[in-house]
């Protein structure tokens, strides 16, 4: 190349594309035809304001929107003659609308698990024995019992059927006691009282 000749009448022979010239955007797959303006995911993006309001409206929604804001800049962009300046917004408005989708699949997951919850069920007699031993070594440690020397604590607690709805319950502690009770299963066993 010599001073005075121009870079864009040299090609190069792998593209054969003109040096100096800028790359053709509107050919790469995924953006219509050669010519035609890049896609600004309108639908897709209505979709998303809905999933946002219903099911993450403190990320998906604003992700949401964040993508319709750069898809609204792809038309005038693209009017005025900005190829390149277009295509890359419409990527953006992409990326954006797909992190709103994938923001909105992760506040259904949060509301299916806020919604289930640990359930108890205690129609199951060990469950019974792991919930009242807990119970009852939380009072023994909150409060200075009359009944119990101080660091007395519960060793074990046996509760096996004796009805339909009822467990009878042995508890002994660390001090050689043992008491008895009875648990009495009620809620269709979400919850029990004892006595």
């Amino acid at each position: 190349m010599s001073y005075g000749d121009n870079p864009v009448d040299e090609q190069d022979h792998e593209t054969g594309q003109a040096f100096g010239a800028p790359p053709s955007y509107v050919d790469q797959p995924g953006y219509g035809e050669p010519g035609s303006m890049p896609p600004t995911y309108r639908s897709w993006q209505t979709i998303a304001f809905v999933c946002g309001f219903l099911f993450n409206a403190i990320l998906g929604l604003p992700a949401a929107g964040l993508s319709r804001w750069y898809s609204g800049r792809v038309p005038p962009l693209w009017a005025n003659g900005n190829v390149l300046a277009a295509v890359q917004m419409s990527r953006r408005a992409r990326a954006w609308l797909i992190a709103s989708f994938v923001l909105d699949v992760l506040g259904i997951i949060l509301l299916v698990v806020a919604f289930q919850g640990p359930r108890s069920n205690f129609n199951n007699p060990s469950d019974v024995a792991a919930s009242l031993k807990t119970l009852v070594q939380q009072r023994l440690s909150d409060s200075s019992s009359p009944y119990y020397a101080p660091g007395v604590t519960v060793t074990s607690v046996v509760c096996t059927r004796a009805g339909t709805n009822t467990d009878h319950c042995v508890l002994k502690y660390s001090d050689g006691k043992t008491e008895t009770g009875t648990a009495t299963i009620s809620g269709n066993g979400s919850r029990y009282i004892t006595n």
